[in-house]
């Protein structure tokens, strides 16, 4: 299906309007599809979610950080309207351009992120792997930020079009909210999709890059296979501990999200089998071992004490929970946070005993390009 461009120029249009007037919203494209949703809530904020509790009851675009703490909690956007790619009305983008509901509201800042120098991420690399031979954990993900200034013609609205036509198989979204700000990405990672009367989740590790061969013939070093493999086992036992029957694993197989090769074991079962515990089920699985670590409470320990930057709502969620039938969240990865004249790009690379620092500071570059390719910013490998 192939939408006239005038289409196109209205989500832009509708998009703009929803940035300029701060009003909150969230446009989104599921993996292998063409249609664009946009969720608009302009009578009212955004409601701030205190836990996962009843969540299954709630209907909109959800979005949580890495970690809740005082600065980041996690939101729904409940919409009052919901455009798909051939409905959008001009009357209401014209209704929408004089909304003053959310002038008042201040846009979050950014007062303290920095570009991530290699000395300084190799220097956490080598903590990890101390800490690793330690007995502390047997994994951990540390990330890294980059700062870059936006060009004078950047747009974001035209950006979002061409993240969809870059990466078909991506879940490529644009959102603003207050308190979070607008983040614009094209995330491989499903945390959770229901449809069909079917719950769907994922285990994605291990990372080289895409080089035009046939799929299956990609091969993986024992450090690849060993960091799935701790993906995987989490989840499964995750979904013992939830008494979750009827599962159907299939994988690890090769699987290409961008740029990028990965491992992906997919597994499926009745909806029946949550029993209206789709918070629970959150829980458990939130932030995985692709994100954060394992165990996980010793692993967040040690990212939030060795990251200078603060993650955000990188590695956290995000996505429509009970839209036209279905959920689609997804973890919040290949991804930057839009401000008024610069950006910041996030990535992340997951440290095992098998790791080498250079190498793992040279996949948090190759996962930037995901971003960056789409921008026509080089790759300068900064230092």
């Amino acid at each position: 299906m192939i939408f006239e461009s005038s289409t196109y120029l209205k989500i832009s249009e509708l998009q703009q309007v929803c940035l300029k007037k701060n009003i909150p919203f969230a446009s989104y494209r599921l993996p292998q599809d063409v249609e664009i949703t946009t969720l608009i809530q302009c009578n009212s904020m955004p409601e701030e979610l205190t836990s996962m509790n009843n969540v299954e009851n709630k209907s909109g675009f959800i979005v949580a950080p890495f970690f809740c703490n005082e600065n980041h909690a996690g939101y729904i956007l409940s919409p009052d309207t919901i455009f798909h790619t051939d409905t959008i009305d001009s009357e209401f983008i014209e209704k929408l351009a004089l909304n003053e509901n959310f002038a008042l509201v201040e846009k979050p800042l950014n007062t303290k992120v920095e570009t991530t120098q290699s000395a300084e991420f190799i220097q956490q690399v080598n903590a990890a792997l101390n800490a690793i031979e330690m007995g502390e954990f047997h994994k951990v993900v540390l990330s890294k930020v980059r700062l870059e200034m936006l060009h004078d013609d950047f747009k974001a609205e035209e950006f979002f079009l061409k993240l969809c036509a870059a990466y078909p198989n991506a879940f490529v979204y644009i959102m603003q909210l207050p308190k979070v700000g607008c983040w614009i990405g094209a995330t491989p990672e499903p945390l959770l999709v229901i449809e069909n009367d079917k719950v769907r989740t994922v285990s994605l590790a291990g990372t080289q890059m895409a080089d035009k061969k046939d799929i299956d013939a990609y091969k993986w070093s024992d450090k690849e296979i060993d960091e799935q493999d701790i993906v995987t086992d989490f989840v499964e036992k995750n979904l013992q501990s939830l008494k979750i029957k009827n599962i159907t694993k299939v994988g690890p197989v090769n699987y290409q999200a961008a740029n990028l090769i990965h491992l992906k074991s997919s597994f499926e079962f009745p909806l029946h089998e949550l029993n209206n515990r789709l918070g629970d089920f959150i829980n458990a699985l939130h932030p995985t071992p692709s994100v954060g670590g394992l165990p996980k409470n010793a692993a967040r320990e040690f990212i939030l004490a060795n990251e200078k930057h603060d993650r955000n709502y990188y590695t956290g969620f995000l996505g429509p929970l009970n839209i036209d039938k279905k959920s689609n969240v997804f973890v919040n990865l290949r991804c930057l946070q839009l401000f008024d004249n610069h950006f910041v790009l996030y990535s992340g690379a997951g440290i095992t005993k098998s790791s080498n620092a250079q190498n793992e500071w040279e996949e948090t570059d190759n996962k930037m390009m995901t971003m960056m390719n789409v921008m026509n910013i080089p790759n300068t490998k900064k230092k």
